[in-house]
């Protein structure tokens, strides 16, 4: 088990990332304290109940599961007793606006016969993008991914000469855009793949097409649901944390960082101070200065950085069973690009914009009852450096979702709708404390925008950070592996 316990570590914010880092630091033999300012655990990924519906409220797609599943193997713990998942054969159903559907699935040779079907592309054509991919991944993500690319050591080292050669490449210089145009030459596909931009709330036409990667997780690996649905995550791994004695003060506001000497040497909380040898923000970062580092000059090239989209949510609880559907839906823009251009460029939400549905009770038949649906549906909203009016365009985007809806499912779903609850821009900047109501912190729109996030460390001795607004990025997977970067910065300077 665990060494005996001598030095204290406090964390900041009971997010998915803080709950991973708090487990890992316990299992270094560190006295843990979560902080977090709100009434419960999970950050993003909490859920959303009304009668005998349940509503996962944050991310809804799975992949790498067994980043999840080693936190409870670091403590000899079996993951199925606490958590079991499944994997979905057929992640998305991408629907586009002349009626074609296309479906999605895990499965890439099964995926690659149905885009040829759909598109005439052929099967060996869509395979040898995802192994170019998959290639990419596995070279880069040791690297990228799992390393603190901001210490420049960790690159320039002989094993990671394959890598960096291959990320030299002049293919990675140009948009995901681009790259996906020259190769499908197929605008159903070119649209499918531009998708994979918004999984980071970023811009296809001008990040770089190094993101492609995402689709090897979902074709070559394969994206999964827990078993009773996205919340299961961040609760199987609370219940962990706390079997490990790990302490949890809920409805504590930290209020500052306590640094002397240049040294992080706790933090004030609802009028009190607690000291500790470590401490971990897994708080946003631009807000872990504005609110709890005044007095410190931020590192403006990491928080000055373009930010990524916020998201207009309604969970709707439907009378009725939409068979079209399946868990994850998308109704596509009929002009992608001119979407992005609103989003970042113009920073209005579009007038006819994509929209995402997840449907989990297609899999999880607890969370709506038989005859009913819970619905989430999103689109991508400018973050709130926009100057956008927001309670007049949450009424009349909420009317244009309802009619691209009824046109792409042929119904009239306000009929069905009975219930509902809206989460806003300005609701996610609030309650989940995300600076400008942006999902994901800084975006992903340039070359070099990897190392503008902020690093796993600071300036700021004993001070680290994790979660999405940080390295590696946002998305559960990325959490994880940033709350395992950072204790690994820990344990290698602990003694």
């Amino acid at each position: 088990m665990n060494n005996k316990t001598e030095k204290k570590a406090i964390i900041i914010g009971a997010g998915i990332a803080g709950i991973a880092a708090a487990l890992r630091l316990k299992k270094q033999g560190f006295e843990v304290t979560v902080f977090e300012s709100a009434a419960t655990f999970g950050g993003k990924i909490k859920e959303y109940c009304w009668q005998n519906f349940r509503f996962d409220t944050g991310p809804s797609l799975f992949t790498l599961p067994h980043l999840v599943d080693e936190l409870f193997e670091l403590f000899d713990k079996n993951p199925r007793k606490y958590f079991t998942y499944s994997q979905l054969p057929l992640v998305t159903k991408y629907f586009y606006t002349d009626d074609l559907v296309i479906e999605s699935f895990s499965d890439a040779k099964k995926f690659a016969i149905e885009a040829e079907t759909k598109t005439k592309v052929k099967a060996k054509t869509v395979l040898r993008f995802l192994e170019m991919q998959k290639k990419t991944y596995n070279l880069l993500a040791p690297i990228f991914l799992e390393n603190p690319i901001h210490i420049f050591s960790r690159l320039l080292k002989w094993k990671n000469v394959p890598a960096l050669i291959h990320v030299s490449n002049p293919r990675f210089l140009f948009s995901l855009h681009r790259v996906n145009q020259r190769f499908f030459k197929n605008d159903y596909l070119v649209k499918l793949f531009n998708r994979y931009g918004t999984y980071n709330g970023s811009n296809p036409y001008k990040m770089p097409s190094l993101f492609n990667i995402i689709s090897h997780l979902e074709h070559n690996v394969g994206a999964y649901l827990p078993e009773n649905g996205i919340f299961t995550i961040p609760k199987s791994l609370y219940q962990l944390a706390q079997e490990q004695g790990i302490n949890f003060r809920f409805d504590s506001f930290v209020d500052e960082i306590i640094v002397e000497n240049n040294s992080a040497k706790g933090i004030k909380s609802c009028g009190e101070s607690y000291f500790a040898d470590v401490v971990l923000s897994n708080m946003d970062a631009n807000f872990t200065y504005q609110k709890l580092l005044k007095t410190k000059k931020p590192p403006k090239i990491y928080l000055e950085n373009e930010k990524s989209t916020s998201a207009l949510i309604f969970h709707w609880a439907i009378k009725g069973n939409f068979e079209q559907l399946d868990v994850h839906n998308i109704l596509f823009a009929a002009d992608y690009k001119a979407e992005f251009e609103h989003l970042f460029g113009k920073k209005i939400t579009f007038s006819d914009p994509t929209i995402y549905i997840y449907v989990s009770s297609k899999t999880v038949p607890t969370d709506a009852p038989s005859g009913y649906e819970n619905w989430f549906v999103m689109i991508n909203m400018p973050n709130l450096s926009s100057t956008q009016n927001q309670e007049n365009l949450i009424e009349n985007t909420k009317n244009i979702i309802l009619k691209k809806i009824n046109k792409f499912l042929k119904t009239d779903i306000e009929k069905h709708i009975i219930h509902e609850n809206i989460t806003t821009p300005i609701d996610l900047q609030n309650t989940t404390h995300s600076y400008l109501g942006s999902l994901y912190g800084g975006s992903s729109n340039s070359i070099l925008s990897a190392f503008f996030r902020h690093p796993n460390f600071s300036k700021i001795e004993n001070l680290y950070f994790c979660g999405g607004t940080v390295h590696p990025g946002g998305g559960i997977p990325l959490c994880l592996l940033s709350a395992k970067i950072a204790t690994d910065l820990v344990k290698q300077k602990t003694p």
